[in-house]
């Protein structure tokens, strides 16, 4: 007996442990997908990136003058367009490279005004810009590891404040980030257990839950089974007492 209730005592104390982490769980599950992931995304607040082709009639340079021009060795290139001008994005010995098609001018790294103009172009009915700042070490919800400009919107009329972080070598609006995103990021951090980078699934508070629910599950196996044998007893002793009267 005193073996049943130390594993009752065990069973009960590792079910409210397990117990908590499920809710846990449950909550954050349900917060995360009261929000479509879209909106959490931010994609509605952004223009997409203009596919339109190049007028290389107007203007715009060939690339051979442009990969000519580079002092690194040019590994690959692509037209695209930059806050409504079009674009040479080379990838470098040196990194990426932005080059205006028309002047053949460098535009990495983006400057202030260049990333005041993208803000502009890409963001959809948002607020008047509060404020523009580089980045040396963007923060983890930039997504990025280079330096960054971060452009922050007021709200608008049907607009919350938003962030938009931009990639200081190659000008791409890398994250749109809202109270929301932030709320959301929270949750996913409680959800997956990895507070810090929001991206291990692999955490020790993981492998720990995963132990605290086998050994729940065992000491259930055990009760469960030690129950059911005294009630075996239990009847096959009122069967014999009834025979012996």
């Amino acid at each position: 007996m005193k073996l049943f209730r130390l594993m009752g005592q065990i069973h009960l104390w590792l079910g409210v442990a397990f117990g908590v982490q499920v809710m846990l769980w449950l909550i954050s599950g349900l917060v995360m997908v009261i929000i479509p992931i879209e909106e959490i995304r931010g994609e509605h607040l952004r223009h997409e990136v203009s596919e339109q082709a190049i007028d290389w009639s107007d203007g715009a340079l060939p690339l051979a003058s442009i990969i000519n021009a580079q002092t690194s060795e040019v590994v690959s290139a692509r037209t695209g367009w930059l806050a409504g001008q079009p674009v040479w994005q080379l990838e470098t010995g040196d990194g990426p490279v932005m080059i205006d098609a028309r002047s053949g001018d460098s535009l990495s790294p983006i400057n202030a005004e260049l990333a005041r103009n993208i803000a502009l172009a890409r963001q959809n009915g948002l607020g008047e810009i509060s404020a523009i700042n580089r980045i040396a070490e963007p923060p983890r919800e930039a997504g990025l590891s280079v330096p960054a400009w971060r452009i922050d919107f007021e709200a608008g009329d049907t607009t919350p404040p938003v962030t938009f972080y931009i990639n200081s070598q190659t000008g791409e609006l890398r994250a749109v980030r809202t109270t929301a995103w932030r709320v959301y990021d929270v949750f996913w951090g409680i959800h997956i257990m990895d507070w810090s980078s929001r991206e291990n699934f692999n955490s020790w508070w993981i492998k720990v839950t995963s132990i605290i629910a086998i050994l729940f599950g065992l000491a259930g196996v055990y009760l469960t089974v030690h129950r059911l044998w005294m009630m075996v007893r239990r009847r096959k002793a009122e069967r014999l007492g009834g025979v012996g009267t």
